[in-house]
């Protein structure tokens, strides 16, 4: 598959999960167009400044704007029109729809990062491109969150920021002995399904240390 239509699949799943958040920490209409398109192109953003490629693609390529506003406005007729008393039904599915579309954006970005620097010759640098995968999977969801003012996925316990880590890497290696498409398949889709699955079977990485035993006196 075509990375264009690949990034292009990320961004409709990152913008997604803005207007989904957007919707839970009641956000007006210009928040949740903000939030969804951030979401979409942010990590993509970091990328190109990381790797020197300037202007970003998403302002010499309009396709990924268009498709992330356009995401947007459908997302939020569609939630309108199933649910026009959305306010007063349980949280539990949009933030379980959340991990879904988010899972998906990060496996794809992920990925992409990891081989956008490999195919502009960084293929040599294993934690450059590692990094830039890494950090265009998480980059669009941290502005979000920030944003929506909760606190980040990568900052919190959940396995977030450590699938994409251990995606970028398998991907790195697997890109040069295999076909770019196999390769792509198979590590978003383990980033994807892992994220997943950490999500509706609330898996963490925490310390089980509980605040009260960091409180100091002021």
């Amino acid at each position: 598959m075509d990375l264009k239509i690949i990034e292009i699949i990320g961004c409709v799943a990152f913008a997604m999960s803005g207007v989904l958040v957007g919707i839970e920490y009641d956000l007006d209409v210009f928040g949740i167009f903000t939030v969804g398109v951030i979401t979409s192109i942010g990590g993509g953003m970091f990328r190109d400044v990381v790797l020197g490629n300037t202007p970003s693609v998403v302002f010499s390529n309009p396709t990924y704007i268009i498709t992330a506003l356009v995401t947007v406005a459908l997302g939020l007729v569609v939630i309108k029109v199933l649910d026009t008393r959305l306010e007063e039904r349980s949280i539990t599915a949009i933030k379980r729809a959340i991990g879904v579309f988010d899972a998906l954006g990060l496996g794809i970005f992920t990925v992409s990062g990891v081989q956008i620097a490999m195919d502009m010759g960084f293929g040599h640098n294993f934690f450059l491109c590692v990094f830039v995968g890494l950090s265009t999977g998480i980059g669009g969801g941290i502005i979000r969150d920030l944003l929506s003012g909760r606190k980040p996925y990568v900052m919190r316990r959940d396995l977030y920021a450590l699938i994409s880590l251990a995606g970028a890497i398998a991907f790195y290696f697997l890109y040069p002995v295999m076909s770019k498409a196999w390769a792509t398949a198979i590590c978003a889709l383990f980033i994807a399904a892992v994220r997943t699955l950490a999500v509706f079977n609330k898996i963490n990485i925490s310390l089980h240390i509980r605040n009260e035993k960091l409180k100091v006196d002021d």
